[in-house]
C-alpha cells in the first residue's frame, strides 16, 4: 500500500492511500516520544507540568519528551536505517536532565518497550527504566518553552505513584500511566 502526504507540518504528517477498490484511507504519523521511571532510594521521580490540553491545570507525568524535533528528521533518520531505540536511549537521557534534573548514563538504562498508538495514529512513545541517577548540582536543564510548562518534579514512593497513576485527574496521559501500573506490579 503506498501512502501520500496531504499535509506537513513540523511534528505531524498526513496521509492518504487511495485503495483498488476506491476505499480512501487516512493516517497521520508523528516522531516517537519517551519516557523513563526512575527509581532512587525506594522512590519514583514524576514531573508536574502545565498542560495547554487539560486547561493549564497541573498533571503528573513520567519524565520525556520527543525523541526527534520534527517529523522530517525522524524520516531521515528511519531512511538511514539506523536504530530507533538506539536514538530513543540517547534522547531520553537528554530529557531527564532538561525535565528534572537527573543525570543518566544511556549505557546503564533498561529499555521497557514501546507503546505504539495504533495504524491510523502513529506515535510510538519508548519507555526506558533508570535505578542508577544522580541530581545534576543545577537542577534541571529546560528549555524557553519547558520553563513555562514544567512545575517542577516529585520523589513519591511506590504506593503514592500507583495512586496518582490510578487517578485521571493527576495523571491524564493513559498510555505512561498504564507503563507505570505495569512496572509497579511487577516491581513492587
Amino acid at each position: 500500500m503506498s501512502w501520500d502526504a496531504k499535509w506537513t507540518g513540523r511534528m505531524w504528517v498526513a496521509q492518504q492511500s487511495v485503495q483498488a477498490d476506491g476505499r480512501v484511507f487516512e493516517r497521520v504519523l508523528r516522531a516517537p516520544g519517551s519516557r523513563i521511571i526512575i527509581v532512587k532510594n525506594n522512590k519514583l521521580l514524576l514531573s508536574r507540568e502545565k498542560r495547554a490540553e487539560l486547561g493549564g491545570a497541573v498533571d503528573y507525568r513520567l519524565p520525556g519528551g520527543k525523541v526527534f524535533d520534527t517529523n522530517q528528521a525522524y524520516q531521515e533518520f528511519i531512511e538511514s536505517g539506523k536504530d530507533i531505540v538506539a536514538a530513543s536511549r540517547e534522547s531520553i537521557a537528554k530529557e531527564a536532565l532538561e525535565e528534572v534534573g537527573v543525570v543518566v548514563d544511556p549505557a546503564k538504562l533498561e529499555y521497557l518497550g514501546v507503546d505504539i498508538l495504533g495504524a491510523t495514529c502513529a506515535w510510538d512513545l519508548h519507555y526506558w527504566l533508570a535505578t542508577e541517577s544522580d541530581e545534576h548540582s543545577e537542577g534541571a536543564q529546560y528549555h524557553e518553552s519547558e520553563a513555562e510548562e514544567i512545575e517542577g518534579c516529585e520523589w513519591v514512593t511506590f504506593e503514592e505513584a500507583r495512586n496518582i497513576a490510578l487517578d485521571a485527574s493527576r495523571f491524564s496521559e493513559s498510555r505512561s500511566a498504564a507503563q507505570l501500573l505495569r512496572w509497579l506490579e511487577l516491581h513492587h
